[in-house]
């Protein structure tokens, strides 16, 4: 039953709860396909399949006994990145440093998922500490893109985008520092989204604090979204993060879209260099936006002269605190370390209180302008990537690919959705990014439903390996 691992998961919740399926007969299709398909892409490194069974066993005898699921994601197969503590379960963050490592607790999205009736079928890869645009690892090795296997899936949710793609599950979790769930989503053709910082709430010091990098969701449509959203979603003392006001994330809602909603209309946010066929292909959407009831704007947001350099000070100053002591030492005395680490180190050792300083005033002017912008522009639309999908080793065009577009949700805490938006030439998915205000994530769940609802693009899957 193949189709069932390429069947939206809210689909599948459906099929459970009417007892059309078991979660154990769900399950073992899932890993059927891993089995088939995990060896040439190297999405999911570490298996978790004798618990999943027993989840899944778990699962079946609630809904017979009690007559109701176990929870929001009752009995559906899902990928968890391998920076989320899972209890029991190794976790190695794609780090020499653990990799023997088998966490005590699990991480709060991870404990939310599981309450929620999810079944970890097993850890999906990333970058060395979630650090870079190419998913790779020294423990690892290197992850696929499904669609073309000589393509990247980008960083750092690659394996977990990966393993989506290609039916191994029907969600994956991931975090998003700088488009880490937004830009592995474009170049795979499904959904990528980061909540307003604080909706998932993380510890202080983890790589997924809710300050610029939050955890979030892959998934094959919209309404798969407000599913994991309404599993993981709501505020935890443990957080340093506020939680954010806004509406209640759930299905139902998403067909509620406003009317009278203003947009922002960007072809060339941040002023990168937009390779001309994405621009032209973004531009041709318009209409279809239009069509779904909003008023598009072409008046720029004033992001300064010293955006992108905000971001990189920001980005190290908020990304060591999240790493490993064990990292950070091996980079303050020199050990090999994997370059981004290193420069990232070096970026945050090198600061002054003076450049500290003005790195948070900076920070605050944004947000206020950012602010006053968005009271009349509700949310900002614009192409996901500038660039088409590079190699999966080329890490000169990982270094050419301009990110600028992904960090001001980061840096401001905004909820920011990518959904497919067609193919290039080469034959490769590229989506369109809308990003909204602080705790208006319903809203930008509703207007990417109703782009979705008109294209039909996340319908179409790739051709895998030996299919």
């Amino acid at each position: 039953m193949p189709d069932l691992c390429f069947m939206p998961a809210h689909q599948l919740q459906s099929k459970l709860l009417a007892k059309d399926i078991s979660a154990r007969e769900l399950l073992e299709t899932f890993i059927a396909q891993t089995q088939k398909h995990n060896p040439s892409i190297n999405a999911l490194v570490t298996l978790n399949l004798e618990s999943a069974r027993q989840q899944a066993i778990e699962a079946d005898q609630q809904l017979a006994q009690h007559g109701k699921a176990v929870g929001p994601l009752h009995g559906l197969p899902i990928a968890v990145k391998d920076v989320f503590a899972t209890r029991g379960l190794r976790t190695t963050l794609g780090n020499e440093h653990f990799a023997k490592h088998i966490p005590t607790q699990d991480d709060l999205v991870v404990a939310r998922e599981k309450a929620a009736g999810a079944i970890i079928l097993g850890k999906s890869n990333t970058p060395d500490c979630a650090s870079g645009g190419i998913t790779n690892n020294t423990i690892f090795g290197l992850t696929r893109n499904p669609w073309n296997l000589e393509k990247t899936t980008s960083g750092s949710g690659g394996g977990g985008v990966a393993s989506l793609m290609s039916g191994m599950v029907c969600m994956a979790d991931g975090s998003d520092i700088g488009g880490s769930l937004r830009s592995p989503a474009a170049w795979s053709n499904c959904v990528g989204f980061r909540p307003s910082s604080g909706r998932i709430p993380g510890p202080p010091g983890s790589l997924a604090d809710g300050n610029t990098s939050t955890a979030g969701a892959f998934t094959r449509c919209v309404k798969d979204t407000a599913l994991f959203m309404q599993a993981c979603d709501g505020p935890d003392l443990r957080s340093a993060t506020p939680y954010p006001a806004g509406q209640e994330i759930t299905v139902t809602a998403l067909d509620r879209l406003p009317l009278g909603v203003k947009a922002a209309w960007s072809a060339d946010f941040a002023q990168r260099n937009m390779e001309p066929e994405i621009s032209t292909q973004f531009e041709a959407h318009s209409s279809l936006f239009e069509g779904c009831g909003l008023t598009l704007s072409s008046t720029e947001l004033n992001l300064g002269s010293e955006y992108r350099q905000l971001y990189s000070d920001f980005n190290a100053y908020s990304y060591v605190k999240g790493l490993p002591t064990q990292v950070v030492n091996d980079c303050l005395q020199g050990k090999p370390v994997k370059p981004s680490i290193q420069t990232n180190v070096d970026h945050y050792m090198s600061m002054s209180a003076k450049q500290i300083f003005n790195m948070f005033r900076a920070r605050e002017i944004l947000r206020v302008n950012t602010q006053v912008y968005m009271q009349d522009h509700a949310v900002i639309i614009t192409p996901a990537h500038n660039c088409f999908a590079y190699g999966a080793t080329d890490t000169v065009g990982q270094d050419l690919c301009d990110w600028s577009a992904f960090y001001l949700a980061p840096l401001l805490g905004l909820p920011s959705i990518v959904v497919p938006c067609g193919f290039t030439e080469d034959g490769m998915p590229h989506g369109v990014m809308i990003t909204g205000r602080r705790g208006e994530d319903l809203l930008v769940l509703q207007i990417a439903a109703a782009f979705e609802r008109n294209t039909g693009y996340g319908q179409q899957r790739p051709k895998l390996p030996l299919e």
